[in-house]
């Protein structure tokens, strides 16, 4: 048997004249996240009214995950009519074993001919008579919220909450740096929180693509699947360019390489319509995230660097990790290619010295060859495949994207 579930949703609501394409992208969204299940979407009143038979527990899982939802409940809906509207806050209050309770009315639609503040009382007083059950406003053991839109009352009595934020995509697509330690993850989750939409790349120590696949790193893109939906892995070898750096003194490699990959992040963002470059960098965490080294990262960067855990501190980082179900995940063991850099780099590397190893070793033909040893990955939530094809063929086939001035345009 279908059930209806109201979703509300907040930050979307100020967006202007650009909410309508907010709400369009929520919708796809929210269908995506029951796909094979094809529930029944509505926009009525500013809620989205969703119906789906399905395990209430699942649909709780799923709608806590899709970034826009701030709430939701499920709800019975009967006519904009007082007598039924009574009905079903009774049978709601007949089912609780609570002692004390309020209504909790709105009134969207204003032609309703009850007030918000007389329709509750009047309902409390018919639970007060039928159930003996006593009104208590401050802190009540059960709240029955009564929602009067257009031609219909919704009835519900519990919330969930959802994550919040704005629909993933959006507000484009960035070039994510992913290791798979605990920082890079949750990064990627605040993106999508905002609507970005990252394409993972990373870097790996192993002579074949295969040993990123079996491990943590895959892993956890299908934990940020779950709240992302459909995600994709950039897979480059570190052995092009750990060849070619082998004289390079050990406290200038960890800022050398960081600009390597930004520089590789940057070759591709064209072909995957990306506006920006991101980072798990939280400032002065490590030797290679001082504010100076940052500088060094970003110094004749042609694109914007996102870095949406800049100011947090690292207990911070693993309780959102924990929350969101990537912090055991990322302690497993795997060697990643910033586990054979010094451990010991400079705090104050000078953007001079870094641009005369990028020029002397010719970075952008090393991020060529590295380019045609690379995979890519991709992930979808809906059916739990995973795909693989040589990332050449896909830069082959693909054009030369721009940034949708679109997504651009609704962050506006």
């Amino acid at each position: 048997m279908a059930d209806t579930y109201v979703v509300h949703y907040s930050e979307v609501a100020l967006k202007g004249k650009n909410r309508p394409e907010f709400l369009r992208v929520l919708k796809r969204n929210v269908a995506r996240s029951f796909v094979p299940t094809h529930p029944e979407l509505e926009l009525r009143d500013g809620r989205l009214l969703v119906t789906i038979d399905a395990d209430p527990a699942e649909v709780v899982q799923k709608l806590s995950r899709v970034f826009g939802v701030a709430w939701f409940a499920r709800v019975e809906i009967v006519d904009a009519d007082y007598g039924k509207i009574e009905g079903a806050a009774l049978v709601a209050a007949r089912a609780s074993k609570a002692h004390t309770f309020m209504i909790d009315a709105r009134r969207a639609d204003k032609s309703f001919p009850i007030g918000s503040m007389e329709l509750a009382k009047r309902l409390g007083s018919a639970v007060v008579a039928e159930t003996g059950m006593r009104v208590e406003l401050s802190d009540p053991g059960l709240r029955v919220h009564v929602d009067i839109i257009r031609r219909r009352a919704l009835i519900y009595i519990a919330k969930s909450q959802g994550p919040g934020g704005l629909p993933v995509g959006t507000a484009g697509r960035v070039m994510h740096l992913f290791s798979g330690g605990i920082d890079s993850p949750v990064a990627a989750w605040l993106l999508l929180k905002r609507g970005v939409r990252p394409v993972y790349v990373h870097f790996y120590l192993n002579p074949t693509p295969d040993g990123p696949m079996r491990s943590k790193v895959t892993k956890l893109i299908k934990v940020l699947s779950a709240w992302g939906g459909k995600s994709t892995l950039v897979l480059i070898p570190f052995v092009e360019y750990q060849l070619a750096t082998a004289e390079v003194p050990g406290d200038l490699e960890p800022s050398l390489f960081r600009r390597f990959m930004r520089m590789t992040a940057e070759e591709l963002a064209p072909r995957f319509g990306a506006s920006a470059i991101s980072t798990g960098d939280s400032l002065s965490q490590a030797a290679s995230q001082t504010l100076w080294n940052l500088g060094v990262f970003d110094s004749g960067s042609f694109l914007p660097v996102l870095r949406p855990l800049l100011t947090y501190d690292k207990e911070e980082v693993v309780d959102l990790a924990r929350r969101i179900g990537t912090y055991n995940l990322s302690l497993e063991e795997y060697k990643d290619c910033c586990a054979i850099v010094t451990r010991h780099p400079r705090t104050r590397a000078k953007v001079a010295k870094i641009d005369e190893y990028a020029q002397g070793l010719d970075f952008k033909r090393l991020i060529s060859r590295s380019l045609e040893s690379g995979n890519l990955a991709s992930y979808n939530p809906s059916n739990e495949e995973m795909k693989m094809a040589p990332l050449q063929e896909v830069i082959d086939q693909a054009p030369v994207a721009r940034a949708s001035a679109g997504a651009q345009n609704l962050t506006s």
